[in-house]
């Protein structure tokens, strides 16, 4: 099964600091490219939220893994 996966970076006093993030509904997704698909779609959903909101970020990945177990 695969689950969606963010890295989000952000400068933090000059710093650049990056962690990542996973869904906190835990979906998962039996297919490679059906995760893809979903990752693209909540990509750019952070990213118009970020925006209106001014999240100071600095870049931002959304993709997908393959989950453990």
């Amino acid at each position: 099964m695969w689950k969606i996966v963010a890295i989000l970076c952000v400068l933090n006093t000059g710093e650049l600091v990056c962690t990542t993030h996973y869904e906190t509904i835990h979906r998962t997704f039996p297919k490679q490219h059906v995760c893809e698909e979903e990752a693209g779609a909540k990509f750019y959903t952070m990213i118009t939220s970020f925006t209106t909101w001014n999240v100071p970020f600095k870049t931002l990945e959304v993709g997908c893994e393959l989950q453990e177990g």
